[in-house]
This record gives structure tokens, C-alpha cells and sequence, in this order.
């Protein structure tokens, strides 16, 4: 990795968590100062225009606080993917055969042994 994406991958991670950080205390703000008994115009007198706003429309609170996240979410994962099919397998391909081999082999063998007890059940059971 050259220091170029090292750097992009810094600066995006810093950004990342400074919008994790901001939507969290943001909502926890917007849910430890609801009151349901007050009119949306109470809200936004009572807590500020910010506040208030989002407690009293779902879907700027939705668009504001909820859909970062998601799409936040959805890149690292997209990432993610991308990382892991990337990388190198520390295997080679003899390795990975011998594996495979073994694994063929021992289901094989697994096979053979359910089919040679339930031949002894049905046996049994005549």
C-alpha cells in the first residue's frame, strides 16, 4: 500500500468517526430531551432549532443522524470485501490441494460410515 491510500485511508477513517461521534451524541441529545406531551413548536422553543428540528421531524432526524450511518456502514463493508478478496492466501497451491485432498478424503470416508450404519438399522429392523 502506498502512502497515497495510507493517507486517504486516515483522513477517511478521522472523518468517519468524527460523524459516528457527532451522530451519536447528537441523537442521544435528541432522545434524553424529548418530551411527547410538548407541539412540535414547543420542542424547537424548549431545546433550540437544531434539536428541537430533529425531535420534531422524523424525517430530518432520519436523513440527518440515521442515513450517514448507513451509508458509513455500507462502505466499510464494501471495503471490507474488497480487502478480503484482495489478500493474498499465506497458502500455496500445493498446500491447498493437500487440504482439499484430505477434506474430500475424510468426507468420503463419513459417507461410507452412514451408509454402512443405516444398512445395519434396516437390517436390524427386518
Amino acid at each position: 500500500m502506498d502512502k497515497k491510500t495510507k493517507r486517504l485511508l486516515l483522513i477517511g477513517g478521522i472523518v468517519e468517526g468524527i460523524i459516528v461521534i457527532f451522530s451519536l451524541v447528537v441523537s442521544i441529545m435528541v432522545m434524553t430531551s424529548f418530551d411527547a406531551e410538548l407541539l412540535p413548536e414547543q420542542l424547537i422553543e424548549k431545546n433550540g432549532p437544531f434539536i428541537g428540528g430533529l425531535q420534531a421531524n422524523n424525517t430530518l432526524f432520519l436523513v440527518t443522524i440515521v442515513l450517514p450511518l448507513f451509508v458509513i456502514l455500507a462502505l466499510d463493508v464494501i471495503y471490507l470485501i474488497i480487502y478480503a478478496t484482495k489478500r493474498e492466501s499465506a497458502l500455496s497451491d500445493k498446500e491447498r490441494d493437500a487440504i482439499e485432498a484430505a477434506a474430500k478424503e475424510e468426507a468420503r470416508l463419513e459417507v461410507l460410515r452412514e451408509m454402512e450404519e443405516e444398512a445395519k438399522k434396516d437390517e436390524d429392523k427386518e
